[in-house]
């Protein structure tokens, strides 16, 4: 704690933005970046999503360059606004101290531009940084030796939360309407509870008709012709009296699974293409490699037993026990989270489980067992991503890499740049990444560096 009340005299020019003396110079070219990165990251996204989504003409002549417009401006914001917060706390109070380097500009940043978003999304940007935060603390606590990792930690985290999230699927207003579809694309809908009023009826209704809508929610993958005549004897077989699937419990169990399995194949060899395609001139035999990298078959082999393990299990409980029952979601969804080995990820386990959590909590508060907080999303939001933020500067060795190449990729790589050498007087490993970055400074913006920077020149000369 002595370590963190030391405070910095130094100027946010010798400590952050250490390419320019001038900080309406840093906070402009900050903002001009951040911007155009975070259009181009959007404009893309929201096509994409709307494409997937099939919205109809209206929605791309009316709402579809507002939404990517007030995105970008939400992402811009937080971007340009932390740097101008960094500049303007140090203007405020006279120095630097452990919360005034990055968390409480990041805090002020990330209120102000998380309202510029719209609602819809704010939820879902909070439950993501939270994910963020929560990974970067455990990195944190790794890296200092308070905790143990454990050897498939991700996939058992992730068979954890699967298992309740279908438990819940197949009790009476069990999940939110918005749940529910997710689960369906990959899983189906036969399995939900019947007695949910709550949902709309187009998902009990696919339940009648999940052989006709199944196209819908998977990508059609044409089999080939021996295989679809397997298909078709499979659906001969028998199925449990309780099922509520159409055809045979055999057909169930294993024909949408191999359809699947084409569809994380086309997806993971599809984004490997796409980051490849700038190389298709000067190296186009790099376009064919990733699109038959073995790799890509982890993401196939995820979902396909995913699905497989979860639909064998629940027949198989119902020929055993001549019964059906919310329980036996709990123990298949469990035991298809296994299938994660093929395709471990800690982000996925993490956001799953921050959205387990954000569900129950809406429950508790829906009972009214829990209290309402009043914009609970703004709050965490703004404290996750300062949090992250403060980790970006003074460790950001322990950050997720994709987050750290992303901060990197919206301030034009200047969060790589502060002078982290003074961050050291708080006890910190900030200078890890970074341990022969030495910033250019200017001496005569600096007085209070002048001794260490002539000593710094001398042994350059030298």
């Amino acid at each position: 704690m002595a370590a963190q009340s030391k405070i910095l005299y130094n100027s946010c020019y010798e400590l952050g933005h250490t390419w320019t003396p001038y900080c309406s110079s840093a906070v402009k070219e900050v903002a001009v970046h951040g911007f155009l990165e975070a259009f181009k990251i959007y404009a893309p996204l929201y096509v994409l999503t709307a494409l997937f989504k099939r919205r109809k003409k209206e929605y791309y002549l009316k709402r579809l360059l507002p939404e990517i417009l007030q995105s970008t401006a939400f992402l811009g914001t937080n971007a340009f606004l932390f740097m101008w917060a960094f500049c303007a706390w140090r203007r405020l109070i006279g120095h630097f101290n452990f919360l005034t380097v990055t968390f409480i500009p990041a805090l002020t940043a990330s209120l102000a531009a998380i309202l510029l978003e719209r609602k819809s999304r704010r939820g879902m940007l909070a439950v993501y940084m939270g994910n963020v935060a929560i990974e970067t603390a455990w990195r944190m606590a790794t890296a200092r030796g308070l905790v143990t990792p454990i050897n498939n930690g991700e996939v058992l985290l992730f068979s954890a939360v699967t298992a309740i999230f279908m438990y819940l699927s197949r009790c009476p207003n069990g999940l939110p309407k918005t749940t529910l579809s997710g689960i369906s694309w990959l899983v189906g809908s036969s399995e939900f509870s019947k007695e949910d009023s709550n949902q709309n009826t187009a998902i009990q209704n696919s339940a009648q008709n999940q052989n006709k809508t199944s196209k819908q929610r998977v990508p059609s993958i044409e089999l080939p012709e021996f295989m679809q005549q397997l298909v078709e004897k499979f659906r001969t077989f028998k199925k449990h009296r309780t099922c509520q699937h159409r055809h045979s419990c055999l057909s169930y169990c294993y024909e949408n699974p191999l359809k699947l399995f084409g569809v994380g194949y086309a997806i993971q060899a599809g984004v490997k293409v796409l980051g490849s395609l700038s190389k298709l001139f000067s190296n186009p035999s790099a376009v064919v490699k990733a699109l038959i990298d073995r790799n890509n078959l982890n993401l196939g082999a995820f979902l396909a037993s995913f699905l497989a393990i979860y639909r064998t299990v629940l027949c198989s409980l119902r020929w055993m026990r001549d019964h059906d029952s919310e329980a036996h979601g709990l123990v298949a969804g469990f035991l298809a989270g296994w299938s994660m080995g093929f395709y471990k990820s800690t982000t996925i386990a993490l956001y799953l489980a921050s959205k387990l959590a954000e569900t129950m909590y809406m429950k508790g508060v829906d009972q009214g067992s829990l209290p309402h907080i009043r914009w609970a999303d703004i709050l965490l939001y703004s404290l996750a991503t300062s949090f992250v933020f403060h980790a970006a500067v003074f460790e950001p060795h322990n950050l997720r890499p994709a987050y750290w190449k992303f901060l990197l990729r919206l301030t034009n790589n200047r969060f790589a740049h502060p002078n982290r050498d003074l961050l050291l007087d708080w006890k910190t490993r900030a200078t890890q990444m970074f341990p022969d970055f030495v910033p250019q400074l200017d001496v005569k913006f600096c007085p209070s560096l002048l001794p260490s920077l002539e000593k710094i020149n001398m042994k350059m000369t030298l």
